[in-house]
């Protein structure tokens, strides 16, 4: 299965109203219920221009989408069905190793799923 991404920006407003937030030194997850039929997360990035130029913006993205895309192989683990995930980079997310990035998303996605 594939990874479905967010693209209405309705979508990230509303996330940024009504979710819940977790906060980590290089992003912020919005994590909100979704209004839609399907039991499949969704997933979105916003990645501002503070960042970097847009190649930077581009790896990064990249990156968090090949490690979200690793993680959905075990959605049941990591990710509650029927959710929107959003992204947001902080600046010092440039810097970071993928490995790194790796596991705190694998450690942020496992400690806030509703069991």
């Amino acid at each position: 299965m594939t990874l479905i991404t967010i693209k209405k920006r309705s979508d990230f407003i509303r996330s940024n109203k009504f979710s819940k937030k977790i906060y980590t030194p290089y992003f912020i997850i919005q994590k909100l219920e979704a209004n839609n039929i399907d039991n499949i997360p969704r997933f979105g990035f916003t990645i501002t221009k503070k960042i970097g130029s847009s190649v930077v913006r581009n790896k990064i993205k990249r990156r968090l989408k090949s490690i979200i895309s690793e993680l959905f192989k075990y959605k049941d683990k990591y990710f509650d069905l029927g959710f929107n995930y959003i992204l947001i980079c902080k600046k010092g997310i440039v810097k970071v190793s993928y490995i790194d990035l790796e596991n705190e998303l694998m450690e942020k996605f496992k400690s806030n799923k509703v069991t």
